[in-house]
């Protein structure tokens, strides 16, 4: 067939295997209503908001994207090759993936978001051998339309219905020679599974020798990719985790829950749960944690059209279970700033601390480092700028009262 351009280049990525309110604010922030389909879809609005740029950032999300709420369906097309055949059960390779994915996003959502993961029933036999695909880390979207177009036809040559997909995932076995780096997604224009278009695709990959964790979190990644998200780790300095360390998986997939700032983008978070500080002055919050299971608070402060300022509690609940440090984590938004080149950026409570006691067996280095970045109670941080935020008190089922004093 003949490469069609991708609308939205999602570049390849390397990710790193894990070694070892309630306010008295002005809230005033708002979400549009609820889009018709094909229309314009929900995203951060208001006061807090920050300015959209093209492809994806951290500003409001372009609606080329999926959407990740309500119900969606993922087709996952378990693929072999001809000089490669599967080693695996097939229902063995997909669950692995599957199960996973379906907790994590019915989770991270707070049930907003259900996502349904249907596997072909057997392997797809790919028509090219493995080889003949050329597949590899940042691939041209020419290359991997090509890899996914086969294996859509493939499948429905299998009998795989796509006509209620919203978008697929292509796996493949763990004895292909391919690490979880190699994965990659992308938004097209002319992906056609009949005469249904499909929007968005993921290349899933990972050795019998990667890392359970990696590979998983990696599938998660991909698809974040999809709902807009860019990538939060350096891709200038070997795809380390400085920016951002294991507090969002779009930097360190596997080991945590998503910042509130991309849930509040997605949907997850409804107005009354995001605190928007517009005047001057102080204001006290209650930030419930991220992993609650009824939702959180979080606290948003602007500081110019294209950043912001966010508060927010890190526990270990729900998704953020494996967090090395508790406390509220700090960190800036700046939708100037493009994917892979730190667009959100964490503060170290502790910088130069190699992670302290609890986190310094933390591994690569950079994920130690910010394993304690949270701040904890009579701790404080001024911003450049005169944003001040202080940890007042740890609560009761592990809220935390902030100060926030704004110039």
């Amino acid at each position: 067939m003949s490469p069609v351009h991708a609308r939205c280049r999602i570049p390849g990525r390397r990710l790193i295997a894990v070694a070892t309110a309630t306010t008295l604010s002005t809230l005033g922030v708002a979400l549009a209503p609820q889009a018709e389909a094909g229309d314009a879809v929900l995203d951060i609005s208001g006061p807090c908001a920050i300015a959209a740029t093209p492809g994806f950032g951290e500003g409001p999300t372009s609606p080329e994207y999926i959407r990740p709420e309500g119900r969606k369906k993922a087709t996952m097309i378990m693929v072999d090759f001809p000089d490669i055949p599967a080693a695996s059960p097939v229902d063995e390779r997909s669950s692995f993936f599957a199960d996973y994915g379906s907790d994590y996003v019915h989770r991270a959502s707070y049930g907003r978001y259900r996502l349904s993961l249907e596997p072909t029933a057997d392997w797809v036999r790919m028509p090219g051998t493995w080889s003949s695909y050329r597949i590899a880390r940042g691939n041209k979207s020419e290359v991997m339309q090509t890899y996914v177009q086969d294996a859509i036809d493939a499948a429905r040559a299998q009998g795989t219905d796509f006509g209620d997909t919203d978008f697929v995932y292509v796996v493949a076995d763990d004895n292909v020679p391919a690490r979880p780096t190699v994965s990659q997604a992308n938004i097209f224009d002319s992906l056609k599974a009949g005469d249904r278009a499909i929007r968005g695709a993921a290349l899933v990959f990972g050795r019998r020798a990667d890392s359970p964790t990696w590979q998983r979190g990696n599938f998660v990644h991909e698809a974040n990719h999809l709902y807009g998200l860019p990538d939060l780790y350096n891709v200038r300095n070997g795809a380390s985790v400085e920016f951002a360390g294991g507090w969002d998986t779009m930097s360190m997939a596997g080991i945590s829950d998503l910042i509130g700032w991309h849930k509040w983008k997605f949907g997850w978070l409804s107005d009354g749960q995001v605190a928007c500080v517009r005047d001057s002055g102080t204001s006290a919050h209650t930030l419930t944690p991220l992993g609650s299971a009824d939702g959180a608070n979080i606290a948003v402060v602007r500081t110019s059209a294209d950043s912001a300022i966010v508060a927010e509690a890190r526990t270990r609940t729900g998704l953020d279970h494996r967090i090395c440090g508790e406390g509220v984590l700090l960190y800036t938004v700046d939708s100037g700033v493009e994917t892979g080149r730190g667009p959100v950026r964490v503060v170290d409570s502790r910088p130069d601390s190699d992670g302290g006691r609890a986190c310094a067996d933390r591994s690569p280095e950079e994920l130690a480092e910010l394993g304690d970045a949270p701040f904890r109670a009579g701790a404080a941080h001024t911003f450049a700028g005169g944003v001040r935020v202080t940890v007042d008190e740890r609560r009761d089922g592990g809220a935390y009262a902030v100060r926030i004093n704004k110039p």
